[in-house]
């Protein structure tokens, strides 16, 4: 699919200007407008375009489960943020990836002005989606598509500072577990993981780099089995979201393993409950009220029109607590 950009110098008009004539935000000249449609056309884009059209004044975040804290404290940020904007916020929960484009395309029949897609769709179903012509911006990953922005989060850099904080602590055998590399907010989690090893002098060794479902749940019923296994000794554990790591520590305790005196475990995204858990989780922490009030930004400026380019967050630490500590030597 042609990009605003691609639209904009086949016509020799602003991508601005292609912008208003798709959405009708601001009158064109008719001259102009012709020529965007011709444009259009010879790229075989085939877009509805309403000279003017009534905003709903409602947005829709989709987001992958309801139950992580994470999008909890962003949503929390974003509805505020909405309101403060003259929008209402709509959050959305799915996780089989068919449903998130059933869900895209209701809302556009129920005139929603534009998503914040916060969930794990692959490229293909991104591309998909698009077929609703909506305002669209991104948490994590970059598609370069009509009417979209994305929210980048510092995924590799926050891993690599998790991982430098274990080996600094003399840990060299660590576990990192994490989501489906298919999705770029993972391989980049990994990336920092083996970076961190690698200028440590660490082989990194690939069956410590385990693929799972990003849930306390499956995370509890894995450690169980993982940390159960002699033949698997591991001294610490970095996880890719914090209910993960809430279910290693859970099955490590259940197995009588001390934590953090047997094995150090880090969390990723510093959410409410890492100050809940005995000891409390170590953690990367990622801005989470930036985050929640950029994306409605964004979004509500691609809903008037306006080209925005994409919002890199660059701010990141790692929130050190209590269950982290030296590799224990005895």
């Amino acid at each position: 699919m042609a990009t605003l950009k691609e639209i904009a110098q086949k016509a020799n008009v602003s991508i601005t200007t292609v912008s208003h004539v798709i959405n009708g935000t601001r009158p064109v000249s008719e001259a102009l407008r012709q020529k965007v449609l011709k444009a259009m056309e010879e790229l075989g884009i085939e877009i509805p375009v309403n000279k003017k059209r009534a905003h709903s004044h409602l947005i829709a975040m989709l987001i992958d489960d309801i139950f992580n804290p994470f999008f909890t404290e962003v949503f929390a940020v974003a509805e505020a943020t909405a309101r403060s904007m003259d929008y209402n916020l709509l959050i959305l929960s799915s996780i089989k990836q068919g449903e998130d484009i059933l869900y895209l395309r209701d809302l556009e029949n129920r005139k929603v002005d534009g998503v914040i897609v916060a969930t794990r769709l692959s490229l293909s179903h991104l591309k998909r989606a698009f077929s609703t012509h909506l305002p669209m911006v991104f948490l994590g990953g970059n598609l370069e598509v009509p009417f979209s922005a994305s929210v980048l989060l510092p995924d590799e850099q926050g891993s690599y500072l998790a991982t430098k904080h274990l080996t600094e602590l003399g840990h060299s055998k660590i576990l990192c577990v994490g989501g489906p590399r298919k999705f770029s907010i993972f391989r980049d989690r990994f990336r920092g993981y083996t970076k961190a090893l690698e200028e440590a002098g660490i082989t990194v060794n690939s069956q410590l780099m385990v693929e799972i479902p990003l849930t306390f749940q499956a995370a509890y019923q894995f450690g169980l089995e993982f940390l159960s296994n002699a033949h698997q000794k591991v001294t610490a554990v970095f996880t890719h979201n914090d209910p993960t790591a809430c279910g290693m520590m859970k099955a490590a305790q259940n197995l009588g393993i001390k934590v953090p005196e047997e094995l150090s475990i880090v969390g990723f995204d510093n959410t409410f409950v890492t100050r809940l858990t005995n000891p409390t989780l170590t953690s990367v922490n990622i801005p989470k009220k930036l985050v929640g009030k950029r994306l409605v930004e964004m979004l509500i400026r691609l809903i008037r029109g306006n080209n925005i380019p994409n919002c890199v967050i660059e701010e990141v630490s790692l929130d050190i607590k209590e269950s982290t500590a030296p590799v224990n030597t005895r």
